[in-house]
Parts: C-alpha cells; sequence; structure tokens
C-alpha cells in the first residue's frame, strides 16, 4: 500500500493498485509529491508483525528515496 505525506496526512491512501479508483482519488502522482510505500508482513490470525516503511520523493524521472535507514534483517528471524 502507498499513502500520502503532508498537510492532509495521508491522503491518498491506496491499498492495490488496481483500487486507486475506487478509493476517491482522481488525482495522479506528480513530481514534489511525498508518498509512504509500506506493508505489513505477519502470521494471519497471529498477534505479531512488523510493518516495514519507506517514504520517497515524486521526481520528474520516478523518485527519490527518503528513507535512509539500513534495512535490519534481523527482525525477520523466528
Amino acid at each position: 500500500m502507498f499513502h500520502g505525506v503532508g498537510l492532509c496526512d495521508e491522503y491518498p491512501c491506496i491499498r492495490y493498485p488496481e483500487d486507486l479508483e475506487s478509493y476517491g482519488y482522481e488525482g495522479e502522482l506528480q513530481p514534489g509529491m511525498a508518498l509512504c510505500v509500506e506493508a505489513y508482513v505477519g502470521e494471519v490470525g497471529g498477534r505479531d508483525g512488523i510493518k516495514l516503511e519507506n517514504q520517497l520523493l515524486v521526481t520528474e524521472d520516478g523518485y527519490e528515496l527518503l528513507t535512509h535507514y539500513p534495512f535490519e534483517e534481523s527482525f525477520l528471524r523466528d
């Protein structure tokens, strides 16, 4: 999923690309917009999981990753 960052907090909030229109966002991603791309990973029905989120900036040519904290693989151990 991804969601916006800024004055409107998390608008637009899009869970899956195919749901873009059904969530009411009629705009388009434009350079200068900040977004967070996130995933929640956990066992279905389980009580624990991990939420991974990266912030990015939409640019003329694609995006610039704003999250510079390294991924910690030890979080995924059993």
